[in-house]
């Protein structure tokens, strides 16, 4: 008997589009037709989510099986394809490229010719599945929900724990093991979650050609914890996933759905699980047809909880019709080596991804030390916590703009050296960076990592910031004509990714965060280079040592907005580096602020006066004194009430 002629084909291009936290689109091109893209355009496709998209950002044509993507001249972003960056370029069928923060392709999908339509000569293969003559693949539509639609009885059911199929031989050892050497360069230009899960499905449906549709299910995990938690019947409704991708090969013409008893099985009892199927009429235990076969298998990385692989076909491998589980463990071998492999680089792609985005904000010690004790996902989560806050101000800044005034860029590069000195000082010392503010720097310690010495590692910071700006003259390179005044301040915040899910940033919230920022302005009227609250100050009496670093109370003030007073230090230096003061002067100091805090102004001016002229606490005390009358005011309870940040 002749074979039936296949029916001609018309084909149906579609772009889909993921965004970063999860949002998608779909839309139909026309065939020669241009489209616009953007994040607002006056006409077009939308992309609203998107900051890094222009409102008018791309003209988009797809014709004769390519898609022609051109820059408007106002796009403030490139395209990135294949590595690279263009204002234009041409992509194939199915082949991924990203604007801003978005990712597309193509999908192709195909229906039967109407009379006296052009049926289309190449149909599209998807890009990542190197097909077979006999198994070309396609999208097929991705069901809305998990729900009965067809009906067919399970003839058969085997199930299979971890370590069961590990000695099984592959159903095609030479092919499937070049699959599976490969995988790692196939799917390395997937970027999304999507995309991956998109090569995946082309990948299997070429190593095992019996198969006709493929799915990778991806399922929020709390979904997953509740199934575990109440079972029930295995018929009942299952969460929608959060993102599923379905391919089926050319020659399958039915819509399919996953079964959801073998999704259920999989994601709850972590197991895989295989039918043998066949029509019955009123069962509703699965629901694709016409397949005789399906199994579905849980991916158990830590970073695909809730990710599942489903593979559903028709008859064996040679042409065989008799179908049994025996015959098929050998592609349910492969697949389950596939989910290994697969979750093994998602996981290693996730970590240095999160280890990238951490570079920016902690040293490699704190990122090496988050890596190996806690979840990628719940790493950066905020918590209360004791707290190390530190500012750091540039100053000079006005007098060097004056200087650059006609070489802006000198005065960019002057700014960088500055705040990268600051925040390298920050970094060397294991702190975070939490924000920049102007030419101002905040880091703190405490999160993610528990303080091992309280706030003696941000003393540390603090004199290696001030070192670098205190070099002598000619050493200080675009340093040069910057100081800077450092505040540091300990107690009890909130600390970590803070922000909204659209935008966050890591960062550190609460009263000692405006009280380090007060105690760094005080640098300026004191004249000195760090100040340092009471708390922060006991801890360098107990645990630095006078070789290292010392103390010297210099005042109690209310700052200006405040109404509990403060009793600021200083954080000096050994009594090795001349150019500060020595010990005897800071007893002499202290013994007049005590006298100061005490009423007793006469006496304290008079031990004043065995302080240098040059020191800028000493002059603060007498101003304040003297903008008193140096008469301690009826009410005088130690502390000066400051009119000025």
């Amino acid at each position: 008997m002749a074979k039936a002629k296949p029916k001609p084909k018309i084909a149906i291009a579609e772009l889909v589009a993921h965004g970063p936290e999860g949002e998608s689109f779909h839309h139909q091109f026309v065939e020669g037709e241009v489209t616009r893209l953007g994040r607002a355009p006056a006409s077009g496709w939308t992309i609203s989510w998107d900051r890094r998209i222009s409102r008018e950002h791309a003209d988009l044509c797809w014709k004769d099986g390519k898609l022609t993507i051109v820059c408007r001249p106002t796009a403030s972003n490139p395209i990135k394809v294949r590595g690279a960056f263009l204002r234009e370029v041409v992509v194939e069928k199915s082949e991924a490229f990203e604007i801003g923060s978005s990712s597309f392709y193509v999908s192709v999908t195909y229906r039967d010719a109407a009379p006296g339509e052009i049926p289309t000569a190449d149909p599209a293969q998807p890009q990542g599945a190197r097909q077979s003559s006999s198994s070309q693949s396609r999208l097929a539509t991705i069901p809305e929900e998990l729900e009965s639609k067809h009906v067919t009885s399970i003839l058969a059911e085997h199930s299979y724990k971890a370590g069961e199929l590990n000695h099984v031989e592959f159903g095609d050892p030479e092919k499937q093991m070049e699959i599976l050497l490969n995988l790692p360069q196939s799917i390395a230009g997937a970027k999304t979650d999507a995309e991956l899960a998109h090569l995946l499905c082309g990948i299997i449906l070429e190593a095992i050609p019996p198969a006709r549709a493929v799915a990778v299910a991806m399922f929020d995990e709390a979904d997953i914890q509740r199934m575990q938690q109440t079972l029930g019947d295995p018929s009942d409704a299952i969460p929608k996933p959060k993102l599923m991708r379905v391919q089926t090969c050319e020659d399958y013409e039915a819509r399919f759905i996953p079964s959801r008893r073998l999704l259920r099985n999989a994601l709850v009892n972590q197991e895989c699980t295989m039918h043998i199927v066949g029509d019955l009429g009123g069962s509703v235990l699965t629901m694709a047809n016409p397949l005789d076969w399906e199994f579905c298998l849980p991916m158990t990385a830590e970073s695909c909880i809730g990710w599942c692989l489903y593979v559903s076909g028709s008859g064996g491998r040679d042409d065989q019709n008799l179908v049994t589980a025996d015959l098929l463990k050998g592609d349910l071998c492969f697949t389950q080596m596939i989910s290994q492999l697969m979750g093994s680089i998602r996981t290693a792609r996730t970590l240095q991804e999160h280890k990238s985005r951490l570079s920016s904000f902690f040293s490699p010690k704190v990122i090496e030390n988050l890596t190996k004790k806690a979840g990628v996902g719940d790493i950066l989560a905020p918590s209360e916590r004791d707290i190390t806050i530190l500012f750091c101000d540039v100053r000079g800044f006005s007098c060097k703009a004056e200087n650059f005034k006609d070489d802006l860029r000198k005065l960019l590069e002057s700014v960088k050296a500055a705040l990268s000195t600051m925040t390298g000082g920050i970094l060397k010392f294991d702190g975070a960076i939490a924000d920049f503010q102007g030419d101002a720097a905040l880091g703190f310690w405490g999160w993610p990592t528990p303080l091992a010495d309280g706030p003696i590692s941000a003393c540390r910071a603090a004199f290696a910031i001030i070192q670098a700006f205190d070099l002598p003259p000619g050493q200080q390179g675009l340093l040069e004509g910057f100081s800077c005044g450092v505040g540091i301040a300990h107690g009890r915040a909130i600390a970590g990714q803070i922000g909204t899910t659209q935008q966050a940033k890591i960062g550190v919230f609460g009263p000692i965060v405006n009280q380090g920022s007060r105690i760094e302005g005080l640098t300026r009227q004191f004249g000195v280079s760090i100040c340092i609250d009471e708390a922060t100050a006991n801890f360098v009496r107990r645990l630095m040592p006078p070789e290292e670093g010392r103390v010297r109370r210099l005042a109690r003030v209310r700052p200006k907005g405040m109404n509990t007073p403060l009793l600021v230090h200083e954080l000096l230096p050994p009594e090795t580096d001349q150019r500060k003061v020595n010990d005897m002067e800071v007893l002499n100091y202290e013994a007049a602020l005590d006298a100061v805090i005490a009423g007793r102004w006469n006496e304290a001016i008079e031990r004043l006066n065995a302080v240098s002229d040059e020191d800028g606490p000493k002059q603060f005390l007498l101003t304040q004194m003297a903008k008193l009358n140096n008469t301690p005011p009826a009410d005088w309870d130690g502390a000066f009430r400051l009119d000025s940040k």
